[in-house]
């Protein structure tokens, strides 16, 4: 048999054996047994541990009561415990799907702003002087038309003023604000 005929007959059976795989998304049967088993353990001991209690309390001979008290009182405490942590695996279970659930959405959303940066559908609207636009990264500053300081164009001070003129960082007179900081990110 050939290389390529050799990978293509693994290729084949790996196929075939991951078919064949059970999927753990499939149904939501765990969950809903640990929920129900966790509910009836419950719902049972509770009653037993108050039969074993009224058993206990009806005779006054300590031989009578310790059967009540180990038939009744540890199995029915056992039985509700069990079920509390029934129920606890359920709403874990519960918890751990929504995680994952946030996390596929998380990373769609991460995954399509990806592509829209990368097909350059997100750009810089905006970031002309006087717009309000954000800052573009390439050294654009703007300054206002009498101000002794410059600012990146997103920054609080000027942003939404209409009287900006563009600037480069080392023009005479001109310092950096110290509320941007435009030459940190520059």
């Amino acid at each position: 048999m050939t290389e390529n005929g050799d990978a293509g007959a693994r290729s084949a059976r790996l196929r075939t054996s991951v078919a064949k795989l059970r999927s753990r998304s499939g149904g939501g049967g765990m969950e809903r047994y640990l929920l129900i088993a966790g509910a009836a353990m419950v719902v049972i001991g509770v009653p037993v541990i108050v039969l074993g209690w009224y058993g206990a309390s009806h005779t006054p001979y300590v031989f009578e009561q310790v059967p009540y008290l180990i038939s009744g009182g540890l199995l029915g405490l056992a039985l509700a415990l069990l079920g509390g942590l029934f129920y606890f695996a359920y709403w874990i279970t519960k918890q751990i799907q929504e995680t994952r659930r946030q996390t596929e959405q998380t990373g769609r959303a991460l995954g399509e702003i990806r592509d829209l940066l990368a097909n350059g559908a997100i750009a810089n609207a905006g970031g002309t002087a006087g717009s309000g636009g954000h800052a573009t990264g390439n050294g654009a500053f703007v300054a206002t038309e009498k101000g002794t300081m410059f600012h990146r164009p997103d920054c609080v001070v000027v942003q939404g003023r209409d009287d900006l003129r563009m600037v480069e960082p080392n023009s005479q007179g001109l310092e950096p604000c110290k509320i941007c900081e435009p030459l940190a990110v520059s």
